[in-house]
Parts: structure tokens; sequence; C-alpha cells
């Protein structure tokens, strides 16, 4: 009887382990959503100047190319290098579940970003009704995915709060998506230019939220190892 209750205890104190263990790797994975979410704000930050710099010196003024391939450049190749950097330290760790979490992030991020860049390479030159819908189509192939990887992400941490977020999320973007709704976007220095408000809000989703996500995830690693440690 007392081998019976000291093997259950072992047994419960071998899953607290790899709860805890499983808590702290996603704490790591927390850095990399921080990570994209400054990778972002960077490009934003980048983005505001060129608009700055086009509505008082002038669209011809080479800062503005610069600025714009430059914030292309710094998404692309921060997406590499965070997922290459996140995911050794995770594969380190034998996380199937977080070494599983940065790979559909890695290949959602720099995948849809190439997909991106391939279909407006396609598009052809012109300012018709049917060029303009396909262009707005562009955003579809950057946003789908990250909404998909949000939900595998909720799925994966069994966070409720990431999945009901999410799909609050989806619904909000796609009625945006839909309407069709502009507003001065850029204004800095000047008149700026019109931006879809479906875009604005995957602006916020790619800044904003993959902080909060990143630090909810951190807290919550926290949170539930000082429970299995009392």
């Amino acid at each position: 009887m007392e081998k019976t209750i000291e093997n259950a205890l072992d047994d419960i104190s071998l899953i607290k382990a790899v709860i805890e263990k499983t808590q702290k790797d996603f704490a790591k994975v927390a850095m990399f959503f921080i990570g994209i979410g400054l990778v972002n704000g960077i490009a934003w930050i980048m983005e505001q100047l060129a608009y700055y710099i086009r509505n008082t010196a002038g669209y011809g003024n080479w800062l503005v190319q610069a600025l714009g391939q430059g914030t292309h450049l710094l998404r692309f190749a921060g997406y590499i290098v965070l997922f290459v950097c996140f995911y050794k330290r995770i594969k380190a760790t034998n996380n199937e579940i977080s070494e599983g979490m940065i790979k559909i992030w890695g290949i959602v991020l720099i995948g849809s970003y190439v997909l991106s860049f391939l279909y407006m390479r396609l598009l052809p030159n012109g300012n018709d009704d049917k060029l303009i819908t396909l262009w707005r189509c562009k955003e579809l192939i950057e946003v789908l995915p990250v909404i998909f990887a949000l939900f595998m992400t909720g799925i994966l941490t069994k966070k409720l709060t990431i999945t009901v977020c999410t799909a609050i999320y989806s619904i909000m973007y796609f009625v945006l998506f839909v309407g069709m709704k502009e507003i001065p976007y850029g204004t800095f220095g000047g008149t700026g230019t019109l931006m879809p408000l479906s875009s604005t809000s995957v602006k916020c989703l790619m800044i904003l939220g993959m902080i909060v996500l990143g630090i909810y995830l951190k807290i919550g690693a926290r949170i539930h190892g000082d429970k299995l440690n009392t």
C-alpha cells in the first residue's frame, strides 16, 4: 500500500515537472512574439518617417524610396532572424509543442511574406477597379495565415483567451475588409494618403497584438509556475 502511494506521488511530481517545464518554454516563446511586435513597430516608424519626408520634401526624395524598401527588408530579415534564433533555443529544450508553434509561425510569417512579394510582382500595371481589387487581396495573403497561426497558438497553449480574441478579431477584420472604409494615414507633415481600416487593423495586430500576446504568455507561465510550487 505504501509503495503504491509512493509511486502515485512520484507520478504526480513527474507530471508537475513536465507541466512546469512546458510553461517555462512558453515563456521563451513569449519573447518571440514580443520580437515580432518590435520588428513591426520599428518598420512602422520607418514607414511614418518616409511619409513625413514625402509630405515635406516631395515624393522624388531618395530617402522616401530607401525607407520604403528598407521597411520591407527589415520585416523580412527580422522574421528570419527571430525564427532561426528562437527555433534553436526551443529545439534544445525538446519541447515538441513549443517547437511546433515556432515552426508554424516561421512558415506563416516568412512564407506569407514571400507569397505576397511574388503576388505583387505578378500584378500588371494600371489603376482600374479590377486591379485595385486584386491589390487589396494582397492583404488577405498576409493576414489569413496569421489568423490561422493565432488559432493554432490558442489550441497548442490551451489558452481559451487567445482563441476567443482571435475569433473576435477575425469577425471584426472581415467586416472592415468588406466595408472598404478608408482613413487618412501617414499625415505627419502633410495630407498623407488613404488606407483601408482593415489594413490599419492588421498593423495594430502585428505590433500591439503580438506584444500583448507575448506578455500574456509570459505572465501566464510565471503564474502557472508559482501555482505548481505552492
